[in-house]
């Protein structure tokens, strides 16, 4: 089952809101950046993958590997929120359980997840 493409974020302007008004934090995998919005009855997540992570097959393989992590927390990931998940350059050579296990412990830490995502061990 795939994520829907209305919950993309797709404008660059809407990174940049982001990036200005939102808070991150940094795993080993990704730097995880988030804004609340309590006007939205969903969430909206975007992707950044840069040229220096490597050539077009392992950055299109790693936003498959993130849209996975996302799709799999989809119904933990508190509603009226917008996140941006940026990769870091130690993501392509990463297990598949390793940056999953590092996306939901910095989504925890910032307040992404539901509270009853919190008790899962």
């Amino acid at each position: 089952m795939r994520l829907p493409s209305r919950l993309r974020l797709k404008e660059s302007r809407d990174f940049a809101v982001i990036k200005a008004q939102g808070q991150s934090q940094s795993g080993r995998y990704f730097v995880l950046a988030l804004l609340r919005d309590e006007t939205m009855p969903d969430f909206r997540f975007g992707l950044v993958t840069g040229k220096r992570l490597g050539n077009a097959v392992v950055r299109n393989r790693l936003r498959r590997q993130i849209r996975e992590i996302i799709r799999e927390n989809r119904g933990l990931i508190a509603p009226g929120m917008k996140f941006v998940t940026i990769a870091r350059w130690r993501a392509p050579d990463a297990e598949f359980a390793e940056m999953s296990q590092d996306w939901t412990r910095l989504a925890r830490r910032m307040g992404l997840l539901l509270k009853t995502a919190a008790a899962k061990p």
